[in-house]
């Protein structure tokens, strides 16, 4: 552990280089650790208020892994472990669809976050552009960070803050395959919890460090706790199956797996939804997940051009995702709902929303700010 003024950096990969892994201030508690079943580089970090818990994967592109609001769970319970980052190939046919090869795919095997940051070539389906594939959802999810800083700010919130780059990924074979190529992008991510406070708070940054104008196609994830009979809630004008069929009734609600090893997906596209002002005056949409005891989940994040809700269920031990021995990706059912966002569509069919106004490109050393703000609501402000 290096001190430098009021921050704390703490070496993420190698906890023995660090000379304490768990600080408690200010009533704000820090600790990154090891779990003996994840691989040897793959640490986490655990943040803690008094009423909130994060949890953070440092060699998963600092997504965050779970967070407890008074001790319940607010992500998914992930059907498989935590990847090895240091090793893995994202561009391989490691994993087969319904038994064939699908280059592209290997992503599969690491979607373990609550909320995972995509891109920045590409954050959607796999895509081949000029001779390259562009694997699903990109590869920022699985880019290990560094190093890792912790500060109490004015005593009463703290900040988790890491950064990594973003590279073209071509070039030499004998650096780990995130330290190969130019520099495109530094991402820079913050996580803060607030004293007597229940929200949290995800701020994220991507620079432009190159030296020629780079649109970043980027794109987030976020899967929370389902429940037979939740509904996730958005204020649009417009809905879609992501098929293009349109929706059915009830299409806001979470049902459990009528056959558990049968996994089942629906994906709803927004369109004209209502949005209000962030302190910075830009446009942000609030979108609520709300249980059947009628507590809930709020949202907020900037307006988009793409935004989806997200249903799954099911497919424990099925035979749609596999390796390549016919072994099930799946070790539990993919249980989970929430939200998918970003800067293009998912499907690069041009299924956009006409009405948000987006400038993809920015300049070398100009910066896209995305921030998202998770809040835990009770009864009585749910009205019920």
């Amino acid at each position: 552990m290096i001190q430098t003024s009021d921050k704390q950096t703490f070496n993420a990969k190698y906890l023995s280089l660090n000379s304490n892994n768990e600080i408690e201030q200010n009533g704000f508690n820090f600790r990154i650790f090891h779990n003996e079943n994840d691989p040897d580089t793959a640490n986490r970090i655990k943040v803690s208020s008094q009423l909130v818990e994060v949890e953070i994967l440092p060699s998963k592109g600092f997504s965050l892994g779970q967070a407890w609001v008074e001790g319940k769970p607010l992500f998914w319970e992930a059907p498989i472990g935590l990847p090895d980052t240091e090793t893995i190939d994202l561009w391989s046919d490691e994993v087969c669809i319904n038994g064939k090869p699908a280059p592209g795919f290997t992503f599969l095997k690491t979607l373990v976050a609550g909320i995972e940051l995509y891109g920045l070539k590409n954050w959607g389906m796999p895509v081949t552009s000029n001779g390259l594939l562009h694997p699903l959802h990109g590869e920022t999810s699985n880019i290990p960070v560094g190093e890792v800083q912790f500060e109490v700010e004015y005593g009463n919130k703290c900040v988790v803050e890491a950064s990594f780059l973003y590279r073209s990924f071509e070039g030499d074979l004998h650096l780990p395959w995130y330290e190969r190529g130019a520099a495109l992008f530094k991402v820079t991510r913050k996580v803060v919890l607030f004293k007597g406070s229940k929200e949290i708070l995800i701020a994220d940054t991507i620079e432009n460090i190159s030296n020629q104008v780079l649109a970043p196609d980027w794109g987030y994830h976020v899967t929370f706790r389902p429940e037979e009979g939740a509904k996730y809630l958005v204020p649009s004008k417009f809905v879609q199956q992501r098929n293009g069929n349109p929706v059915s009734c009830g299409f806001e609600t979470w049902h459990q797996a009528e056959h558990q090893n049968i996994r089942t997906e629906t994906g709803i596209i927004h369109k004209e939804l209502l949005t209000s002002k962030s302190d910075d005056g830009s446009n942000i949409v609030t979108s609520l997940l709300v249980y059947p005891n009628n507590t809930g989940i709020a949202v907020s994040v900037p307006s988009v051009p793409y935004f989806q809700t997200w249903f799954c269920h099911g497919g424990k031990n099925s035979k749609e995702f596999t390796f390549q021995n016919n072994e099930s990706l799946l070790k539990k059912n993919w249980d989970g709902m929430g939200i998918e966002f970003g800067s293009s569509p998912l499907d690069h069919n041009g299924n956009l929303d006409a009405t948000v106004m987006y400038e993809p490109s920015i300049k070398p050393g100009e910066i896209k700010s995305i921030t998202i703000k998770i809040e835990n609501i009770e009864k009585d402000k749910l009205g019920a």
